[in-house]
């Protein structure tokens, strides 16, 4: 007897963002960036340190990594490498495993084939204007297929760098994630974590491309967004979050995102 049997459909692609394909020199670097959808990126070629909130990455040819919606992270080339880099961003319906997200994938040689095949086809659709109707719904599977099968397969792996400096930059960040509600200063943090103001600027340069007063200023942008998505009011995240009024509240998050809170809650119901 043939019974029904319902799919869990746990998460698939609906949209790409963007792709690109670099080829960089030895001393790259870029400052970072956190968006509302993920980021998939592959090495071809050569190796990069990747810095992903508090974890400072090493990955080499045929590693992959994840960046979850909203979680800061940059890059920068490494070992005097020239890097090949392929990545793309979308957004999915449902939730990616929670593995998808938990550090490097060392990819197999038929992996590594099938990511940079399936990297050119989402090119070939930004790139050509003429590609029929079914071409990005092939891509969208194509990706919900191959993270189905990185999952399957693989664990991600911890490859952090472990220096005495990202160890003290990885304590600066949780400190700052463990405080994102208490408007601390940068001295706060500095005796915390028993080290000096001058010095927490160095590691963030280092490490983040820019000041810890801007990287903080991004974790508590996005808790203010998180909770605004909750469906807080501007004046209750204000109050939440340590600010003095919500007239400053609401001047932080348009300095922030371009826009007061009110426009971010009509924005988002627009989505739904």
């Amino acid at each position: 007897m043939i019974k029904d049997k319902i799919v869990d459909h746990r998460f698939s692609v609906k949209q790409f963002h963007s792709s690109y394909d670099y080829n960089w020199d030895s001393q790259f670097s870029f400052a970072g960036e956190s968006h509302d959808f993920w980021e998939m990126v592959y090495v071809a070629f050569g190796s990069v340190v990747i810095v992903e909130d508090a974890r400072v990455y090493s990955l080499k040819q045929g590693d992959m990594i994840l960046h979850r919606p909203m979680e800061f992270h940059n890059i920068r080339s490494a070992n005097a490498s020239t890097p090949h880099v392929q990545l793309f961003t979308f957004s999915a319906d449902g939730a990616l495993p929670e593995k998808l997200a938990s550090g490097v994938f060392s990819l197999t040689k038929v992996e590594c084939d099938e990511c940079e095949r399936l990297f050119e086809k989402v090119l070939s659709y930004f790139d050509d204007y003429e590609t029929d109707e079914f071409t990005g719904m092939e891509c969208a599977l194509g990706l919900t297929n191959f993270l189905i099968t990185v999952c399957r397969g693989h664990d991600g792996k911890r490859q952090l760098v472990e220096s005495g400096s990202a160890r003290e930059y990885r304590r600066l960040v949780k400190s700052m994630t463990a405080h994102v509600n208490d408007n601390f200063a940068l001295e706060q943090f500095a005796k915390e974590c028993a080290i000096s103001v001058s010095y927490m600027k160095v590691l963030f340069g280092r490490y983040a491309g820019i000041s810890p007063k801007a990287y903080y200023a991004r974790l508590r942008c996005s808790e203010a967004i998180r909770l605004l998505e909750e469906g807080y009011t501007a004046t209750q995240v204000a109050d939440c979050m340590g600010f003095s009024s919500p007239n400053y509240f609401s001047a932080f998050f348009k300095r922030m995102t371009g826009m007061p809170p009110s426009h971010y809650h009509e924005l988002k119901k627009a989505e739904e």
